[in-house]
Parts: C-alpha cells; sequence; structure tokens
C-alpha cells in the first residue's frame, strides 16, 4: 500500500493521531457544551469518542504484538463511530449556531479533512492485517 509503507509504525502513528484528534475534539465539544448548554449532538459526539480512544489502544497493542483481532476491532470501530462522527458533524454544522460565515466554512473543511482522516484510520490496519495473515498461512 502507498509506496509499500511499513504498516506496523503507520498504525501506531494512526492510533496517536486518532488519539490527539479525540482529545481535541473532546475539548472543544465540552466547550461548546459549557458555552451553548445541553445539545444532543454535541453529547453524541462526546459519546462516539469513547469507543475510539478504546479502539486506539487496541490498535496500538494489536499493531505492536501483532495480534489481528485487535487491529480488526480497530478497523470495525473506525469505520462505525468514524461515520456516526461525519453524521453528527454534519447535524452540528446545521443545528450549532455561529455568528459568521467564515467559521462555517473553516468547519466544513475541517468536516471533510476528518472524513479523509477516518479512511486512512481504517486503510493502514487493514492492510497490515491482512500482512499479518498473509505472514501466518505461509
Amino acid at each position: 500500500m502507498c509506496l509499500n509503507a511499513n504498516q506496523k509504525p503507520c498504525c501506531v502513528i494512526i492510533a496517536l493521531v486518532a488519539i490527539f484528534v479525540g482529545t481535541i475534539e473532546t475539548s472543544y465539544e465540552c466547550f461548546h457544551l459549557a458555552l451553548h448548554g445541553m445539545n444532543n449532538w454535541l453529547v453524541a459526539a462526546l459519546i462516539a469518542w469513547i469507543p475510539i480512544f478504546i479502539a486506539a489502544i487496541f490498535l496500538i497493542i494489536g499493531a505492536l504484538r501483532e495480534i489481528p483481532i485487535l487491529l480488526l476491532i480497530w478497523v470495525i470501530v473506525s469505520l462505525i463511530c468514524g461515520g456516526a462522527l461525519i453524521i453528527i458533524k454534519i447535524g452540528l454544522m446545521i443545528y450549532l449556531n455561529r455568528l459568521r460565515i467564515y467559521l462555517d466554512i473553516v468547519v466544513a473543511i475541517l468536516n471533510v479533512i476528518f472524513l479523509m482522516l477516518v479512511f486512512v484510520w481504517a486503510a493502514y490496519p487493514y492492510a497490515y492485517m491482512r500482512e499479518l495473515k498473509e505472514q501466518q498461512m505461509i
């Protein structure tokens, strides 16, 4: 995949990026909860990040110890919760009122970047999982 990159460090980096992005997102969403009060979309976004944090730890362990089932857990959780987060982010764009149009444009661009990030989250661990299964078959 992608220039035959070594999958193990890519998986660990992906997990660390997911934890970093999740920490920033949850902090920002907690700020919005404090600022705007109770919002179901914000609470749903916070809840969707919890399995991603847990699965990121599984991804690190699975990549370092070469356990394909933990990589599969990450792929499934990242696609399901990542898809849910994309839907939630669209809902937040609609229902969370912002005062300026340029903030909406920045949020839309960040959402597109997040969409691409979700697919990268799943691609490298899946490729590494297939690589491990091929090694076990030989």
